[in-house]
């Protein structure tokens, strides 16, 4: 079972992906490895975070209830300074990544305006 978050997600995925003219053929697809990957890391017990600078230990402390909530269990978290990804954090369960890093937008945001240029 997904909490409301991930399910609030893979629903707006997707509407996303139904608007398209290959929608029928993609969607159950993503809907699949979408409930792979929950499901994986719903299993797993570790996680890796990385953020661009050092975190407290309340910081820390947030992050892993966090992810224990969304996963339903406790996990080991490892976290890792990683000053490329310039701010945010990236985090690891399994399949499962959520990267909010600056990095990770920069890149998107170079790679949407290099695809208008087209």
């Amino acid at each position: 079972m997904l909490n409301k978050d991930a399910r609030g997600f893979i629903d707006n995925v997707a509407k996303y992906i139904s608007r398209g003219p290959a929608g029928r053929t993609v969607l159950p697809k993503v809907q699949t490895l979408f409930s792979k990957v929950t499901t994986q890391a719903k299993k797993e017990r570790f996680a890796t975070v990385r953020s661009a600078v050092a975190l407290t230990d309340a910081e820390k402390a947030s992050i892993a209830k966090t992810i224990a909530r969304i996963l339903g269990h406790e996990v080991e978290c490892h976290f890792h300074v990683n000053p490329e990804i310039l701010a945010g954090i990236s985090v690891t369960v399994a399949d499962w990544v959520v990267d909010s890093s600056f990095a990770t937008q920069l890149a998107a945001i170079t790679h949407s305006l290099s695809n208008d240029e087209k």
